[in-house]
């Protein structure tokens, strides 16, 4: 058996801790075993406990930022001391020190992981990633990405050019997603939602999802049109402040906040429209599930064009558009007799979860093979 030990932030309901669970759920649990590194953003993420009960442990440290000897100390005992075949850390640049406690101790595959594709940050905080990078590619054995762009923002495009980036597809259970009339009357009839225009996004309340300018076009929205409600699916660490925006704008009986949620390939069902404008994203998980569930996406063209799978998705400026956000939510008509047919476009674009994790498993078995 090959153990595996993971690295990110949380297993909350962030796109990666969604992914390795789908990936590590579909894999034969016989031959490769995950454990996971995580942060202590909060008590009980939501995917913890069924991680837990497909066997996996779950080993927790203080945030960097809160106890950085903390945060060393206790991720080098883990790594040290866990016999582990694969240490693959999902933090990007700033997996150079799970590399470097994984190199110390022989583990024989290092993986770094790149999930992002853009990053709005100064000139001096840029190099300074470009050299903390270059720290975890000396320690790594592997470089992975989730997709192209991410591959070469973060590892260098000579890099990736020369085929040292093994892409990781940010895969997802089609069948799950497909489409299906009865759950979106079922989960429309349980938000009380009506025959109202329903925009949803599905991501963490921080900084990175750009809720200020969604609430601004959602007030121009409101403008045009009175029967829509938004629908806000996550968590995060600025969730008072996002929260308190939408009171200060008096817009609290126009949105949901539904917090964190098991349900998203439910809930998909009852969006007419998805709203993605992030400052900046990897290759987001969320936009192959709208995708696979047939739903039309208003996306920040910050986002790689990578994520044009179908033609579903339409990319626009987050400078200075709130109004024309605005107009292109109230002009969407959720075409629901041709939604059930994107999954299926989905599958065969190689983002099915079935075949990616089959490849992921052959991946980690070449070490023991090696």
């Amino acid at each position: 058996m090959v153990r595996v030990l993971h690295e990110l932030s949380a297993l909350d309901g962030g796109g990666v801790a969604k992914l390795l669970y789908d990936y590590y759920s579909h894999m034969d649990r016989e031959k490769i075993h995950f454990d996971f590194l995580i942060q202590d953003f909060y008590d009980e993420g939501i995917y913890e406990k069924p991680l837990r009960e497909l066997g996996c442990t779950i080993y927790k440290i203080p945030r960097i930022k809160k106890d950085k000897k903390g945060y060393l100390q206790g991720m080098k005992k883990v790594i040290c001391e866990g016999d582990y075949d694969v240490v693959h850390s999902h933090m990007g640049a700033r997996g150079l020190f799970p590399m470097y406690y994984a190199r110390k101790a022989k583990v024989a595959q290092r993986i770094v992981h790149s999930h992002i594709a853009y990053e709005p940050i100064s000139k001096l905080k840029r190099c300074f990633d470009i050299i903390l990078s270059c720290v975890a590619k000396m320690n790594a054995t592997t470089l992975f990405a989730c997709g192209s762009e991410a591959g070469k923002y973060m590892w260098g495009k000579r890099c990736y050019q020369k085929g040292k980036v093994t892409i990781m597809t940010n895969a997802v259970d089609t069948k799950a997603y497909e489409f299906a009339a009865e759950i979106r009357e079922k989960k429309r009839k349980e938000l009380g939602v009506g025959d109202k225009l329903v925009i949803g996004i599905v991501g963490r309340l921080s900084e990175q999802k750009n809720y200020p300018f969604l609430f601004d076009a959602y007030k121009e929205l409101l403008n045009i049109c009175n029967d829509v409600v938004l629908v806000i699916v996550g968590r995060g660490l600025e969730e008072e402040n996002i929260k308190e925006r939408a009171r200060q704008l008096k817009m609290e009986e126009h949105i949901l906040f539904l917090g964190v949620r098991n349900d998203v390939p439910e809930l998909l069902n009852a969006f007419d429209m998805f709203v993605l404008p992030s400052h900046y994203e990897g290759l987001p998980v969320v936009l192959i599930e709208a995708q696979a569930n047939g739903l039309k996406q208003l996306v920040s063209n910050k986002v790689t064009d990578e994520m044009r799978i179908t033609d579903l998705i339409e990319f626009l400026s987050i400078e200075g558009t709130e109004k024309l956000w605005a107009e292109k939510m109230a002009a969407c008509c959720s075409n629901v007799e041709k939604r059930m047919s994107y999954s299926q476009q989905v599958a065969k674009a190689g983002y099915d979860i079935n075949l990616a994790s089959k490849k992921m498993e052959e991946f980690y078995l070449m070490e023991e093979k090696g």
